[in-house]
């Protein structure tokens, strides 16, 4: 071999060893491509430099290897398959993780990421999170891997598009050939399984050996939490809790224990139930503060020889309301778009949002407005807001009892009965009672996720993004009454990533009874346990979780405007009417009356908007991995940490002037649980440090490669120490 191309292969080397990758651009334009001799003993001496540095990768209890590919490129997205890192892909029975040794060489430092799972790397794709799975051999040829499918041919590159919107590209020219295939089709074997009892949730439950957390949101599976749910809502003595279907026995889809009229005996709700489908009988879901209550249920079975029960259920409904005529019912199926149609508007959703080039970003972006437009997405979150804002007006002003009705009564009706009680129930718009209002109306009575996600792949025309659009309109709501929430936009998102983490039993079912079997028996006949999402200290870190709470809650709450605004005019009244000082009152006055609007009472009725004009794209969830159509330093996440530190000032001076006043000895000044009000000060600099502001943040990966670290990338400390907002809050006498 000449010298020459011995001195070629040995800079290649080199060049893999100091920068942990495969540098493939200098191998494709620089290398002498025409003699084969010399790219075979590239690769080789590529393979063996994988394989000697190769890592494992981070495995929870119960995981288990299945497949390994080394000499694996994963591309930077957007960079048209020319820049990456190299590593090796691992196959468990939970994720795909990519695992290399030089992880500064992807982007820029890792330390930059946010949002760290504590039990998922930036590079980990749970299999329950693959949505489809795209093969790509020599000659460009792509096509979709279908489940079940065997691959016999060697794979040039692989694209996961997940069900997050997130695209993850992957090179196999440098994976020797028996892993090529053997990684793919174990990827293809375990993205979809057929059983839930196949899923990696049942080995991690086994292993874990998780006790059962006690946790501030009520959970709903016993008759305790319904009880207390009751007294909340001031509804004992007409309502009452139901044991008529211990062990599930005499409706599967619902819950052991619901609500119903005190005057139903359980003999009537049993003979009740065969005339509704699936035998969801109709159930109390809330009781408003004018006795007005809201009600759901199942359509009367067409088989239903007598209508007798349904009758006498209205009859007992009408008594516990004290009602002379009949409860107003809403049929959600008439109104509501089909499932099948929504799963069509979803699949067109992520056409627009999906993007993994330049070239197809900039082709979509053209017609961004039609595309979406036709996708009809939108007009699914209108329909709903529509129907929530008729309901809560029923219910509000008119004081009437509202019954919504469903084919089965699990989806649609999840959507509007959880919208209808954020709306009116203050309680359901803090953390702790949205939680406690998914487990009610959606873990509880049955909302098929499993299947409406395609954890298992039982049937495709089951799937449809109910719980999503619903985690849409709930944005919607926040957008439009900004204060009158304690979480975030963060907050959400993250709720809807975790219904495809697979780890946790909120999500992971389609009914209780389904979770009750999967924890009692399965392939193993033991009783197992596995964590609550809303265990949230199990997944993230104390600073993650403040990302969850809304500033201008915390200063709606914490503070009284009222009293603010009124003790500043005063103070100037005293101090002399001069002209100046008459100024600075109309601009409180004029500030105050903005106030009002931007923060209507906590404890009011909310009224969704639902036109065209109002209703957005939830941008955090839908594009938030479209790195071109990131804002650098701007969108909501600007607006959100200018609030927090807003807050925080506010918070603080507000403190100082208590303490001037009373001439007292000085307290602690407030917590505000905010990201900037960190107990432990320390911990804030080193987070602010670390990231980088987009309209993505706290998902965002930041820039995309080294190219893009200029000036625009600095980090938040920088954007917020820049800012009008002085980022030095703290005192030391505080």
């Amino acid at each position: 071999m000449s010298g020459r191309f011995k001195s070629y292969i040995n800079r290649y080397e080199v060049e893999m060893k100091e920068k942990g990758k495969a540098t493939f651009k200098s191998y494709i334009a620089d290398g002498p491509q025409e003699d084969g001799v010399v790219k075979e003993e590239v690769e080789k001496k590529a393979n063996n430099f994988f394989v000697e540095g190769a890592l494992d990768p981070y495995m929870l209890p119960g995981e288990k290897l299945i497949a390994k590919a080394d000499g694996i490129l994963k591309f930077v997205p957007f960079s048209d398959r020319k820049q990456g890192v190299s590593g090796h892909l691992f196959v468990t029975n939970f994720k795909i993780t990519f695992v290399t040794a030089d992880r500064s060489s992807y982007g820029h430092n890792e330390d930059s990421k946010r949002q760290r799972n504590k039990v998922l790397g930036d590079h980990d794709i749970p299999l329950t999170k693959v949505d489809s799975i795209y093969q790509i051999v020599s000659g460009g040829k792509k096509r979709k891997l279908q489940p079940g499918a065997s691959v016999s041919n060697s794979t040039k590159y692989l694209e996961l598009h997940c069900k997050d919107f997130q695209i993850h590209t992957f090179g196999f020219k440098f994976c020797p050939k028996d892993q090529n295939k053997l990684a793919i089709n174990a990827i293809v074997h375990h993205s979809y399984p057929t059983r839930s009892d196949l899923l990696f949730a049942y080995d991690y439950g086994h292993s874990g050996k998780f006790a059962e957390q006690k946790l501030e949101t009520r959970l709903f599976y016993n008759k305790l939490d319904w009880e207390f749910e009751l007294k909340r809502l001031n509804a004992v003595g007409r309502w009452r809790v139901a044991d008529m279907n211990t062990e599930y026995c005499n409706a599967p889809s619902m819950p052991e224990y619901f609500v119903v009229p005190v005057y139903l005996l359980n003999t009537d709700l049993v003979k009740s139930a065969v005339i509704y489908n699936d035998y969801r009988l109709p159930t109390w879901c809330y009781t408003h503060r004018n006795s007005s209550c809201l009600v759901r249920m199942s359509h009367v079975a067409p088989e239903s020889i007598s209508k007798e029960g349904h009758e006498k259920i209205i009859s007992a409904i009408k008594q516990a309301c004290d009602l002379e005529d009949e409860p107003k019912r809403v049929d959600l199926s008439r109104v509501c778009p089909s499932l099948r149609d929504l799963q069509l508007s979803y699949e067109k959703l992520k056409e627009c949002c999906m993007t993994d080039s330049v070239k197809e970003f900039l082709s979509t972006d053209l017609a961004w407005y039609s595309n979406l437009d036709n996708t009809q997405w939108l007009q699914a979150v209108c329909k709903c807001l529509q129907i929530t804002f008729s309901i809560v007006v029923s219910i509000h002003k008119d004081q009437q009892t509202i019954i919504i009705a469903e084919e089965t009564g699990c989806d649609f009706s999840c959507i509007v009965a959880s919208l209808v009680q954020m709306c009116l129930d203050p309680h359901c718009r803090t953390q702790v009672g949205f939680q406690s209002l998914i487990q009610k109306e959606w873990v509880a009575m049955g909302h098929p996720f499993q299947k409406r996600h395609g954890l298992t792949q039982e049937n495709e025309t089951d799937r449809a993004p109910i719980f999503l659009l619903f985690l849409d309109c709930c944005w919607q709501l926040l957008q439009q009454y900004p204060s009158s929430f304690a979480f975030t936009e963060t907050y959400l998102t993250t709720i809807w990533d975790c219904v495809h983490l697979g780890l946790c039993d909120t999500f992971l079912f389609n009914n209780c009874h389904q979770r009750r079997k999967f924890m009692m028996e399965g392939r193993r006949m033991a009783h197992i346990h596995l964590p609550s999402v809303w265990d949230w200290q199990f997944q993230l870190g104390e600073i993650d979780l403040t990302l969850f709470n809304n500033p201008l809650y915390v200063m709606r709450t914490k503070l009284d405007l009222n009293e603010i605004v009124s003790s500043a005019k005063k103070t100037l009244t005293e101090t002399g009417a001069t002209l100046r000082d008459e100024m600075y009152k109309m601009k409180l006055t004029d500030l105050y009356l903005e106030e009002e609007r931007f923060f209507p009472e906590v404890n009011g009725v909310l009224y969704p908007q639902f036109t065209p004009l109002v209703v957005k794209l939830w941008k955090q969830c839908f594009i938030r991995w479209n790195i071109p159509a990131q804002i650098i330093g701007g969108g909501n996440p600007s607006r959100y940490l200018q609030q927090c530190v807003l807050v925080e000032e506010v918070i603080s001076l507000h403190h100082r002037l208590k303490f001037l006043q009373r001439d007292s000895q000085r307290s602690q000044r407030p917590k505000s649980e905010l990201i900037f009000g960190m107990e432990e000060k320390q911990k804030t600099p080193a987070l602010l440090n670390s990231c980088v502001l987009t309209s993505s943040f706290p998902f965002s990966h930041g820039p995309p490669n080294k190219a893009y670290n200029t000036l625009l990338w600095n980090p938040i400390a920088d954007y917020v120490q820049n800012s009008t907002i002085d980022y030095d809050y703290t005192n030391a006498d505080d």
